[in-house]
C-alpha cells in the first residue's frame, strides 16, 4: 500500500515543482472587463446578490471577487457585500446568497487541521431554513481548509465535502471538464442558452453530491483527492481518496429553494499570478463566464 501511494504522489507531482511550497500568491485582476451581450436583467432591476463578507472568507467582493461582482452587476443583479454574522432577520431581503471561501478565525493564518467551522450552528440552521423557505444559495469552498470550514453547511443540504485537494495524475496546470470525455455534461446550466461544451477550473476540492442533486462538473478515475495536515504540503503517508465519480459542481432544488455547490472559486472570478492568468480572465476558459452567467440566472428564476 506505501509503494502505491508513492507511486500515486510521485505521478501527480511529476511536473510540478512547486507542490510541497507554498503557493504563489493570488492577486485580484482589477483591469478584468467582462463582455455582457446580453443582460439578463436591466440595470439594478434584478434580485439582490449578497456576497459573504463576515467570515474571514479568501474571497470577497472588494479584493479577490470584484469581478464575480462585476459580471453580476452588468447583468442587472443589485450587488452588495455583507459583513458579521448571518441572522435569519437578514436573510428575508435576500435572493441570492453567496459564499465564496469562508474560514474560522483560528485557521485564517492556519492552513492546517484541525480545520473549525466557519459558521455556527445557529448560522448552518439559519441558511438552511432560509433556502428551504425559497432562497438560492451559491456556497463555493475551494481545497482545503475551504472545503473543510464549509463542510457542516455543505452537509445539511447533503453534500459532502472533502478537505482537500482534487488532482490528476499526471499533475495538470488546469482542470478541463468537456462534453467529450462526459467530466461535463448537459443540464439545466449548462443548456440554458447555447450549450457549454467544455469548462475550465483551478485545483480545488471534489465532494459527494445528494440524491436528485445534478453534478455538472464530474472528476474522471485519473483524479484523487489528496488530505494533507498542512495544505501543499503533500506525502506518502497523507490520507488519499479516489475522486472518480465525485463532483466539483452541482446544483439542487431545497424545498422551495436552490443550491449550487462549487469546489472551485477561481472559475467565477479573474485573478492574477505574476503574468499568469486565472479565471474569468484565462484565454483559455472561454465558457466560464457563461456557465457563470447561466448559474445565476437559474438562482434568480
Amino acid at each position: 500500500m506505501k509503494q502505491l501511494k508513492q507511486l500515486i504522489v510521485s505521478a501527480i507531482f511529476l511536473c510540478m515543482p512547486f507542490a510541497a511550497q507554498a503557493q504563489p500568491q493570488q492577486v485580484v485582476d482589477s483591469e478584468y472587463t467582462p463582455v455582457i451581450s446580453q443582460p439578463i436583467y436591466d440595470k439594478e432591476k434584478g434580485p439582490t446578490v449578497v456576497v459573504d463578507g463576515g467570515h474571514h472568507n479568501f474571497h470577497t467582493l472588494d479584493d479577490k471577487f470584484a469581478p464575480f461582482g462585476k459580471v453580476a452587476h452588468m447583468h442587472g443583479f443589485r450587488v452588495h457585500s455583507r459583513a458579521g454574522k448571518i441572522e435569519a432577520q437578514d436573510l428575508k431581503s435576500i435572493k441570492i446568497l453567496v459564499i465564496a471561501n469562508a474560514l474560522n478565525a483560528q485557521n485564517v493564518d492556519s492552513w492546517k487541521q484541525p480545520v473549525q467551522p466557519a459558521f455556527t450552528s445557529e448560522e448552518v440552521k439559519a441558511i438552511n431554513n432560509w433556502v428551504h423557505d425559497g432562497g438560492s444559495l451559491f456556497l463555493i469552498a475551494d481545497h482545503m481548509p475551504f472545503a473543510g470550514a464549509a463542510a457542516g453547511l455543505a452537509a445539511s443540504f447533503g453534500f459532502t465535502f472533502n478537505d482537500g485537494f482534487a488532482m490528476c495524475r499526471p499533475r495538470r496546470k488546469f482542470d478541463l471538464f468537456t462534453y467529450a470525455d462526459s467530466t461535463l455534461l448537459h443540464s439545466e446550466l449548462t443548456n440554458m442558452h447555447q450549450p457549454i461544451d467544455s469548462i475550465v477550473t483551478f485545483t480545488g476540492q471534489a465532494f459527494g453530491i445528494p440524491a436528485g442533486a445534478t453534478s455538472v462538473l464530474t472528476f474522471d478515475p485519473a483524479y484523487m483527492v489528496l488530505m494533507p495536515e498542512v495544505a501543499w504540503e503533500f506525502s506518502n503517508e497523507m490520507k488519499m481518496l479516489p475522486a472518480g465519480g465525485m463532483s466539483q459542481l452541482a446544483y439542487t432544488t431545497y424545498g422551495k429553494g436552490k443550491v449550487v455547490a462549487a469546489g472551485e472559486a477561481a472559475m467565477f472570478t479573474a485573478q492574477r499570478v505574476g503574468d499568469v492568468r486565472i479565471g474569468l480572465n484565462a484565454p483559455y476558459a472561454p465558457n466560464n463566464i457563461r456557465l457563470l452567467t447561466s448559474i445565476l440566472e437559474w438562482l434568480a428564476k
